[in-house]
């Protein structure tokens, strides 16, 4: 097995283009022996595929242990906590995902207790997860590249654990949500508030709450966030600007708030995430 580290390979999407399905970020993990995250929540699914070594998941009162060709699954809003083997210790794959389509996709696979995949043909899913991985690149190219490799994941994962044919989308509500997000995506520097989103939409703010939550899982407020954090960690990978100034440009003018957000995000500052993950 490959030499642990105590922080995973990660690549984060540089934008949102696509709202029925966008991906956070991917990467890999071989992690120190009784290496763990949590407990904790996330706004997005996270999946995991485990490539080698044993660890054990727990999520709503489960638990599970895991090992080689495997995969668990992390939904949004569920506090969970996962920790590797401390004699064989695993290197999982993974990649997080959000979108109008997300859930029906994510229901489309026949999970055992909701959260564990075991495929028929591992290979399969190992070798759409090293393409994954291999991307590597925040062009728009390698965003759909990845955003391809997602669909053709979840496909494999549904023919795989042998489920039942995907639900009809709900295309009213979709096309409602569309078209808030997209109004927040390309506002989400001017400092909007709900109420400029609900007129845009045309829909009472409690409502707009009511479909972020039903279709996304998460509040207004918060997507409006993770725009801001997502371009943030964009701009300081790929600009000069200062972090000061980065802060402006994603609609937080309260710079010590922008700082302390970020932390909660990424685990580091945003001066500290440069220096760990920029360019050297």
């Amino acid at each position: 097995m490959a030499k642990s580290t105590l922080h995973p390979t990660v690549f984060f999407s540089a934008s949102k283009h696509s709202n029925e399905l966008s991906f956070y970020h991917y990467g890999k993990h071989t992690c120190p022996p009784g290496g763990c995250y949590g407990p904790g929540k996330r706004d997005y699914y996270l999946l995991h595929f485990v490539f080698e070594g044993k660890g054990r998941y727990q999520c709503g009162g489960k638990s599970w242990e895991l090992e080689k060709n495997q995969g668990f699954l992390i939904r949004p809003g569920e506090e969970s906590f996962y920790q590797a083997d401390e004699k064989d210790p695993w290197e999982y794959y993974f990649v997080a995902f959000h979108g109008t389509v997300a859930e029906r996709m994510i229901e489309a696979i026949n999970w055992t207790d909701g959260y564990i995949v075991t495929p028929e043909n591992p290979n399969s899913v190992r070798s759409i997860m090293k393409k994954i991985f291999a991307v590597k690149n925040s062009e728009m190219w390698g965003e759909y590249m990845v955003l391809g490799q997602i669909y053709t994941l979840v496909a494999t994962l549904i023919k795989e654990s042998g489920a039942s044919p995907l639900p009809l989308l709900k295309n009213e509500k979709a096309e409602t949500l569309n078209r808030a997000c997209n109004f927040i995506k390309a506002n989400f520097s001017e400092g909007i508030k709900i109420g400029d989103i609900a007129s845009e939409v045309n829909m009472h703010r409690t409502t707009l709450y009511r479909l972020f939550k039903e279709q996304l899982n998460i509040s207004v407020e918060k997507y409006i966030q993770n725009c801001r954090m997502d371009r943030a960690v964009f701009l300081l990978l790929n600009s000069d600007m200062s972090a000061s100034e980065i802060s402006e440009s994603v609609g937080m003018f309260d710079y010590p708030h922008f700082c302390k957000q970020f932390k909660m995000y990424y685990g580091f500052s945003p001066t500290d995430y440069r220096k760990q993950f920029g360019v050297k």
